[in-house]
Order: C-alpha cells, then structure tokens, then sequence
C-alpha cells in the first residue's frame, strides 16, 4: 500500500540529484550559501491513506521520512490516487484544475515554504 512512498522516494532521488548537479556547477558557488541559507526545507505529503515529509538538508541531500512533520515549511495535501497521478505523470494542466476545485492543496506555512512552492510548481512547467 506504499505507492506513495515510492512515486516520493524516486522524486526525492532525482531531487538530489539535481541539487547537486546545481550545486557542483559553475554557479555552485553562489548557489550554495542561498541553498543553505533555506536548508533545511521541510515538506509534508499527506492522503487519505499515506503520510510521509522530505526534508532538503545543507549541501543538497534530501531525505523521505514517515508521517507527517510538526513544522514544515509546506503541506501537500489531496486524494490519494490524484495526487498520485500527479507526481507521476506531472500533469501541469491538471495540476492547476486540481488546485481549482480543491482536490489537491499546496499551502505554504513559512517565507521558505513559499520558495519550496515555487520549486514545486517548476515540476509541472
């Protein structure tokens, strides 16, 4: 009954593995001090069925962890098969519907939250 667990743990891979990328390239050395100036980011991921929260550390790993975060920077929150299919197929078109009618929220609760909102919404362009 993981699957979101899964579609997460893959997107919190190649996550790293851009920040990272990013942050070894020719501007890494400017990006690096604004990076961890935000780090650590937390963003909780919560359906009917499952719960889970990155954490974007210094430096650029990321982590999933179960449940959900008591502070995070940004809650994700929506029908479990529907927020699925988004973070599966990155559906920009549906994404922005989905928010309309309510059946996926994005809310940030903090200055870095709205950054990490920002990041999020760059997945679907």
């Amino acid at each position: 009954m993981e699957e979101l667990y899964t579609v997460l743990k893959e997107i919190g891979i190649e996550a790293g593995k851009k920040v990272k990328r990013e942050l070894s390239g020719p501007l890494g050395a400017i990006k690096l001090p604004l990076y961890n100036l935000l780090a650590p980011m937390i963003l909780n991921f919560q359906t009917e069925r499952e719960s889970y929260h990155f954490i974007s550390q210094k430096g650029g790993s990321v982590s999933l962890r179960r449940g959900l975060h008591k502070s995070p920077d940004v809650n994700v929150s929506g029908e479990h098969a529907e927020l699925l299919y988004l973070l599966q197929n990155l559906d920009k078109r549906r994404f922005e519907i989905d928010e309309r009618r309510r059946r996926i929220k994005v809310i940030p609760r903090s200055l870095k939250g709205r950054q990490a909102v920002m990041k999020l919404r760059e997945l679907f362009l």
